[in-house]
């Protein structure tokens, strides 16, 4: 285990090394859960879509047959369930909040040769892009309705972090 010891400034900050920032993918706008667990300084990475796993997989299982698309639901770093990378195009778009419907699209995403159909919802909460909702496929075009009801998913999301 690799150890750093660090002064505290006269703000009480400290700098947290380049190789664990690196490793957890910390960045500049990255959130970090501080606690206080008998008398040590317990530091996390944090997530804002930190529902119940169980309630997120059974809405990504719903989504999955009623939309016939396979459903990846994301925080701004990696997907929750399968930790799957996603390309710097897509990460961005989630980043800016931008909605987009590829059709027919060469598959990036997976590496494979065939043609993909992928939508990318930004899940904003108090105007901040939090993660996304992504739907894919390779027989299926992707359409309004399925944007509508994705959108819908997404409601349903951020009400469970609310609360």
């Amino acid at each position: 285990m690799n150890e750093f010891i660090r002064k505290l400034d006269g703000l009480g900050r400290i700098v947290l090394p380049k190789e664990y920032r690196k490793k957890l993918k910390i960045y500049d706008d990255s959130k970090l859960k501080i606690t206080l667990e008998n008398n040590y300084i317990k530091i996390e990475k944090h997530s804002d879509i930190n529902i119940n796993l169980e309630k997120l997989l059974l809405l990504k299982k719903i989504l999955k047959k009623e939309l016939d698309l396979e459903i990846l639901i994301t925080d701004l770093d990696s997907n929750i369930e399968e930790c799957l990378e996603l390309p710097k195009n897509i990460i961005n778009k989630i980043k800016y909040g931008k909605v987009e419907i590829i059709n027919n699209k060469e598959d990036e995403l997976f590496k494979t040769n065939k043609n993909i159909n992928i939508i990318v919802l930004p899940i904003i909460l108090c105007g901040e892009v939090i993660g996304s909702i992504i739907g894919y496929s390779y027989k299926k075009e992707i359409d309004d309705l399925d944007k509508k009801i994705l959108q819908l998913a997404i409601s349903i999301l951020i009400k469970d972090i609310e609360e």
